[in-house]
């Protein structure tokens, strides 16, 4: 049962994504760039092989490479959590109990790959690796429906157990969570378009896709929020509307990393089986691009030169 009235985790997150140069091989030097943008910028947290980095599609060298390599450039600047990808509950498992904590805060933990078949697999899955686990685990709700998801609420009692991120973005699971959760117990959205609804329902934390590209102007909507000015924050959500959406009609991954090649911060390029978004998608993108406010595009052209 849980004790700690403090959510660990809340605010505004990034999910960092993992850029790869033309031939398939993670490209450092853009991942620097990107990170060190991020922790100078309006975000509590970073996380690090979450939903939005293809950490799937990284091998395990990998994955442990990019964790060392974002805990080295952060320093202790801003909280780090930890992704491990989608996985069986054996490799996860292994994974988190091998975990270094380096400076990491969390462990955010993948849907279990396949699927759990029923709401007692997903606890199983999660509390054995909250038991291997030397630090506090996120959970991942993939945006499953009610029926499946009573093995949040569950889990939420557990040791060791930080929150839950979820993708679907629905109202009606996130007021029956937070009707229903002990303290401290963080609820965040992956869903960006959906943030701004859910702050105002009462969640804890966003962790967003959209933050690689604008954390300023993201991270100042969160900020809002958080102080109760729902109406200014509006006025930022409808700016970053159009963008959001068109992120979600081909992968967020993808439609992110042709937002950043606009913007001249990293390649395009991802690993099958994702593929780059099509052409009317990225006319779409940056036709959304030009139509942003002066101050966003001020703030983007400073991050350019840097």
């Amino acid at each position: 049962m849980k004790t700690d009235a403090s959510n660990l985790i809340h605010g505004h997150g990034v999910s960092l994504i993992t850029p790869f140069n033309p031939t398939g091989e993670v490209d450092y030097p853009a991942l620097e760039r990107l990170a060190k943008n991020l922790m100078v910028s309006k975000v509590d947290f970073i996380v690090v092989l979450g939903h939005a980095s293809e950490a799937a599609l990284l091998d395990d060298d990998e994955q442990v490479r990019v964790m060392d390599f974002i805990s080295e450039i952060n320093r202790g600047t801003k909280k780090l959590v930890g992704g491990v990808a989608s996985t069986s509950t054996r490799n996860a498992i292994r994974r988190v109990s091998a975990f270094n904590q380096r400076d990491f805060a969390a462990i955010f933990c993948g849907t279990p790959s396949p699927k759990a078949s029923s709401n007692s697999g997903y606890v199983g899955h999660y509390r054995s690796i909250a038991q291997a686990s030397p630090l506090p685990i996120l959970m991942h709700h993939d945006g499953s429906g009610i029926s499946h998801s009573e093995w949040v609420l569950e889990m939420a009692q557990e040791h060791n157990i930080a929150g839950v991120v979820d993708e679907s973005g629905s109202v009606e699971l996130m007021d029956m969570w937070l009707h229903n959760r002990p303290t401290g117990f963080s609820l965040l959205t992956a869903r960006d378009a959906m943030a701004l609804p859910l702050f105002a329902l009462g969640i804890d934390g966003a962790i967003s896709t959209i933050g690689n590209a604008f954390p300023e102007a993201f991270g100042e909507m969160i900020d809002l929020l958080a102080f109760g000015a729902i109406n200014d924050a509006r006025l930022r959500h409808h700016e970053l509307a159009p963008l959001m959406r068109l992120m979600e009609q081909e992968g967020s991954p993808t439609a992110i990393k042709s937002i950043l090649a606009q913007l001249q911060r990293c390649s395009s390029s991802v690993r099958l089986p994702n593929t780059p978004v099509s052409d009317t998608t990225q006319r779409s993108l940056y036709r959304a691009l030009a139509q942003l406010p002066r101050d966003i595009s001020a703030t983007l052209l400073g991050q350019s030169n840097n």
